[in-house]
């Protein structure tokens, strides 16, 4: 009997134990570099890419377009020359005070004499010489088209002068908030503002600018292209610009040079169809939307076009709340991969949705 247990000690236990790892050795090494699941599968895709859908709602849009300004002085204000003729009087002075309607200088243009009819003869028979004719002249003012200071006066008496020219400026005393507007906003005012909201930087309370007025043109733009290999400057390039100038309130104190940030009111469309910029090609007026049919179909689709804030945009005519259409605009910039998910329910990648 002792001699059988301590065999088993001494043999058969230790045989075992080998035995049971070697069978665990030779199975890890089979799972390791023998199994039997094809590589090529592992490397399938599993889902498809679905581009994103959205479907128009109602909602309200309020058309503002922001634009940051500064403050300047108003520009001087050219008083001009209604009828040729010579200065009579001046009553202005340089740099004198001014009031609107004040009288500047006074005109006269003496008139083309009439002809005279030579008298009767006298007793002996003789013509009496026809008397002088008297000069007629007539008469206008030269006006302040505004209140101000005289910052301009080429003028003095018996000087000749001829209709349209300017020899006085006014310099208002006020101030204007003048900003630019990238030309391709002007679609988003329908109508012209008259008016706009200013609020100045770390200055009073928000206040209405008025005499609202916008204008196009041309501005230099300075740019190392416009130099010749030599170095010399040619001439500047010229950019198309366009300015928001308006008047401020004689009661707000504002000084020039002050930062300004100016809503231009382009009006509210309330309870309107309406769908992201980026699934309309297009953004004024007209558009085209890609509506997905029941079978998948994609339809290129007109739409007439309302209101815009900048990332909503009013659908008036073309599209209805059932419809399903294309978030983005096939072709234009969308998300980026990074930006895409597998969705973990269907097991389809979605793109441009991350974060919700």
């Amino acid at each position: 009997m002792e001699l059988g247990v301590r065999a088993w000690k001494s043999w058969i236990w230790p045989g075992i134990k080998i035995l049971l790892v070697a069978v665990i050795a030779v199975a890890l090494v089979k799972i390791a570099f023998f199994s039997s699941a094809p590589e090529e599968s592992a490397a399938l895709p599993t889902g498809e890419i679905v581009e994103p859908t959205i479907s128009p709602v109602l909602g309200t849009i309020t058309n503002d377009v922001t634009l940051t300004a500064n403050v300047q002085e108003s520009p001087a204000v050219e008083a001009k020359v209604p009828m040729m003729g010579t200065i009579d009087a001046v009553y202005a002075t340089q740099g004198g005070r001014v009031e609107a309607g004040d009288v500047l200088a006074s005109i006269r243009n003496e008139k083309t004499p009439t002809a005279v009819v030579p008298t009767a003869p006298d007793a002996t028979g003789e013509a009496q010489p026809a008397p002088a004719a008297e000069p007629e002249y007539e008469w206008n003012e030269i006006v302040a088209p505004t209140s101000g200071t005289i910052t301009k006066l080429n003028l003095i008496a018996e000087q000749q002068v001829s209709v349209g020219e300017a020899p006085v400026a006014i310099t208002p005393a006020s101030f204007v908030v003048k900003g630019t507007i990238p030309p391709a906003q002007l679609y988003r005012l329908a109508t012209t503002p008259t008016d706009a909201q200013v609020t100045i930087t770390a200055g009073p309370a928000p206040f209405t600018c008025t005499e609202l007025r916008i204008a196009s043109g041309a501005a230099a733009k300075s740019s190392s292209a416009a130099q010749d290999p030599s170095g010399a400057s040619g001439a500047p390039e010229t950019t198309d610009t366009t300015t928001v100038t308006c008047r401020v309130p004689a009661e707000v104190t504002v000084f020039p040079g002050l930062e300004a940030n100016v809503v231009l009111h382009g009006g509210v469309a309330e309870n309107v169809l309406t769908l992201p910029i980026t699934a309309v090609k297009g953004q004024a007026e007209t558009g085209v939307v890609f509506v997905q049919g029941a079978d998948g179909a994609i339809e290129e689709r007109d739409v007439k076009l309302g209101l815009t804030d900048g990332t909503l945009v009013q659908i008036a005519e073309g599209v209805s709340e059932t419809d399903i259409v294309l978030e983005f605009v096939p072709g234009a910039d969308q998300a980026s991969p990074e930006d895409c998910f597998i969705d973990p329910m269907s097991g389809t990648e979605v793109c441009g949705m991350l974060g919700g």
